[in-house]
């Protein structure tokens, strides 16, 4: 036997540093994981504007519970909770379809390295030219509005990355989808 020979005490020892380190290794993995899933003009990982809520719900890991009301004929439109890597986010769906989701978990970031709680500068200098700056639709004494198309399309039919940001709290919500859908302030109307 492995602990032949040590003390009671030391077999304890030993047998809680083996389980810290699993555990250890453990929540990297899940780090790591969350890690993995960056923000991109198309989606989150791999969740992916332009897919059913059918197609969402069949990815390894995620989860959806809708959260606003049933969807009326009119605009087929209401929004779901997304649970991916223990985080949560929200995602807009229209027609059945996922048009945006959006993030407010520091946990994520962009493919640039962007997340939840960096300045409006550092936003700039990530994505230099490609990003444009408008007040926010209803806190324009407030905060902006850092628009960037792509690198996907054109603002047609392109996708693109929205960051809600503050000077004193810097980025506070990353929105990604069709272009013409992120730059709608409204959920659901």
């Amino acid at each position: 036997m492995v602990f032949q020979g040590f003390s009671k005490a030391r077999r304890g020892f030993v047998m809680a540093s083996a389980c810290l380190l699993i555990w250890t290794l453990a929540s990297t993995a899940s780090d790591s994981t969350i890690s993995a899933l960056h923000i991109h003009a198309k989606g989150l990982g791999p969740l992916v504007v332009g897919m059913t809520v059918r197609e969402a719900r069949a990815l390894p890991g995620v989860q959806l519970d809708q959260t606003g009301p049933q969807p009326v004929p009119d605009t087929f439109c209401t929004y779901y909770r997304v649970r991916i890597s223990d985080q949560e986010v929200k995602a807009r769906v229209i027609k059945d379809r996922i048009d945006r989701i959006e993030v407010s978990s520091p946990k994520f970031s962009t493919v640039g390295g962007i997340r939840i709680g960096d300045s409006i500068d550092r936003v700039k200098v990530v994505y230099g030219k490609k990003v444009s700056i408008e007040p926010h639709h209803y806190l324009w004494d407030q905060g902006v509005v850092l628009m960037v198309l792509g690198p996907y399309g054109n603002q047609q039919n392109g996708y693109g990355v929205a960051f809600t940001a503050s000077p004193e709290k810097g980025v506070t919500e990353i929105w990604v989808g069709w272009y013409q859908g992120i730059r709608e302030s409204e959920g659901c109307s």
